[in-house]
């Protein structure tokens, strides 16, 4: 069983008389909820700086990979079209990177539900997106690949690199529908009050 204490501290509050202390005192459970929200959003934030490291260390294998091809005289337009999209993705991934973290911003100061939220997510799945059509590049390489080596599992791979940032895209699209209709309700209720 959940026990605080109300702001004055003479008396303890059960969890049945959760709905008094909030109709009492709904700064304290306010308050209580944004000290929750930090401690879980700064674990996401510190999630985020392994992300931004793979990122960065992809760009460099892919550099060091151009380098080496560039080297070996091994350089054609499949190859080519294969590195920029890998490069262009990658930087996308960097850009969504960056808005997850101001998402998180917002959510720990508890702005989450309002408009420029909204803004960040569309970004979001916008770049997802883009990132889905520029990923369809790296498709005429795999089949290259499966040409010289033999190996048909390339090409589900290929697929599979290519069609996960739709996924994601489609499923923010479902998150923004629906912070869409939360803002909405949001706003109609705070002009009945």
């Amino acid at each position: 069983m959940i026990h605080l204490y109300a702001e004055n501290h003479s008396q303890l509050i059960s969890q049945n008389d959760i709905f008094i202390l909030t109709i009492n005192h709904p700064s304290l459970i306010m308050n209580s909820m944004k000290e929750i929200s930090k401690i879980k959003t700064t674990f996401l934030k510190v999630a985020l700086v392994p992300v931004i490291a793979f990122i960065l260390f992809f760009f460099v294998v892919l550099t060091q990979g151009l380098i080496s091809s560039y080297s070996d005289h091994d350089i054609y337009f499949v190859k080519i079209l294969f590195y920029l999209a890998l490069y262009i993705a990658a930087a996308l991934s960097l850009v969504v990177t960056i808005f997850v973290y101001r998402i998180l911003l917002l959510i720990e100061r508890g702005t989450a539900f309002t408009e420029p939220a909204l803004k960040i997510i569309s970004t979001i799945k916008k770049l997802s997106f883009a990132t889905f059509f520029v990923l369809l590049g790296i498709l005429p390489m795999t089949y290259h690949i499966i040409e010289v080596i033999h190996a048909p599992v390339i090409m589900v791979i290929g697929v599979a690199i290519s069609v996960t940032p739709l996924i994601v895209a489609i499923f923010i699209a479902t998150i923004e529908k629906l912070l869409q209709s939360v803002i909405q309700i949001k706003s109609e209720n705070d002009l009945t009050v």
